[in-house]
């Protein structure tokens, strides 16, 4: 019941001595369902004959401090619903006014459901970036070795896993290509291609012999490392070439 009033409309009609609709808001229209505005019309002719002497009796009893608040009251049947008229007269100056206020009465039986709860939508938490990489943890016959990324010349996709090549030899890596992207250094280890991070500090030269780029490197046996067409525009950027 609480909430059925608290989401109730609530109809207001402001009647003139001479019975006159001088004000209406859009609920009372609603409500009412007339084809014609209500503003200016005559309450009389809002009702049909048989029902004007209880109207009289309503606009009386607003008008009398002394009446019971059951007197200032009266339902009015609608088709499919039922409303309530509460009368309460108003002085302005010399002149008095009638307020008409207008609820609708539910069913019997109806219960108002209330709106639907719209949560607003919850943002997908963004993921915290990885730290950088302080030490490449590489694999040896000795065990895990911690090597300084610096002495990486480049890197080398190995299925799920990584090669570190570097000038003493190549060794396996337990992180991904697109780990070890993300957390070294992007101003020193760059993408070269898909399958490839160079160390900038070890690339010696770019090579286009073969019609195809790739960095030559500072590394026992100048190794090559391909870049791809996709790649080479942001590497000439980096290098201000």
């Amino acid at each position: 019941m609480e909430y059925t009033l608290q989401h109730m409309d609530v109809g207001l009609v402001l009647l003139d001595g001479d019975r006159r609709v001088v004000s209406v808001n859009a609920a009372a229209e609603r409500m009412v369902g007339r084809s014609r505005p209500l503003l200016g019309a005559s309450l009389h002719d809002l009702h049909p004959p048989g029902s004007r002497a209880k109207v009289e009796l309503l606009l009386a009893a607003a008008h009398d401090p002394d009446s019971p608040a059951a007197a200032s009251s009266m339902m009015v049947a609608l088709p499919g619903r039922t409303m309530v008229v509460k009368a309460s007269a108003l002085a302005q100056g010399d002149a008095t006014f009638v307020a008409l206020m207008l609820l609708e009465v539910p069913k019997p039986g109806a219960v108002a459901e209330p709106p639907p709860v719209v949560h607003p939508p919850v943002p997908e938490p963004v993921p915290e970036p990885a730290p950088p990489l302080v030490k490449l943890p590489i694999t040896t016959r000795q065990g895990v070795v911690l090597l300084d990324p610096a002495a990486a010349v480049y890197v080398q996709a190995n299925g799920h896993y990584t090669t570190v090549h570097t000038a003493e030899g190549a060794f396996f890596c337990s992180l991904s290509l697109s780990d070890l992207e993300a957390r070294l250094d992007g101003r020193q280890f760059v993408r070269a291609h898909r399958g490839y991070i160079v160390n900038l500090r070890h690339a010696r030269a770019i090579d286009r012999s073969d019609g195809r780029a790739a960095f030559v490197m500072a590394a026992p046996g100048s190794p090559r490392v391909p870049v791809s067409r996709g790649r080479i525009d942001r590497l000439k950027k980096l290098l201000a070439l």
